[in-house]
């Protein structure tokens, strides 16, 4: 490891951030946070994410050890659901969705706006 990573590594914010970094990994994190999903209900609670690019996230996701694929029967296509260290992440965000709350309004003008519009 160089001395320029090693230093990257060595804040635990920065640590933390990088386990869930990417566009989409947050919104896939928080979605599971609520209980196990389907490929197609995330696809469908994340408006906007392409079918490829979920799919790699969610193995990106599972190789990380964040995300688990749990195979529920012969009658139910297979879901995706957070691992015990996923789970740790909820705390996390639910403090990031509450920051959001708070003051996303002032940090990205207009979000909230765009948001109800769509």
């Amino acid at each position: 490891m160089t001395e320029m990573e090693n230093s990257f590594y060595s804040c635990p914010v920065e640590l933390a951030l990088q386990a869930i970094m990417g566009k989409w990994k947050p919104a896939i994190l928080w979605e599971l946070a609520s209980g196990a999903k389907r490929f197609s209900e995330l696809q469908a609670a994340l408006p906007g994410i392409a079918h490829k690019v979920l799919s790699q996230q969610l193995t990106r996701l599972q190789r990380d050890g964040m995300v688990m694929r749990n195979h529920t029967g012969m009658d139910f296509p297979p879901g995706y659901t957070l691992t015990l260290l996923g789970g740790t992440l909820r705390p996390s965000l639910d403090a990031l969705a509450d920051w959001g709350k708070l003051h996303g309004e002032r940090v990205c003008p207009g979000a909230q706006e765009a948001k109800r519009s769509a």
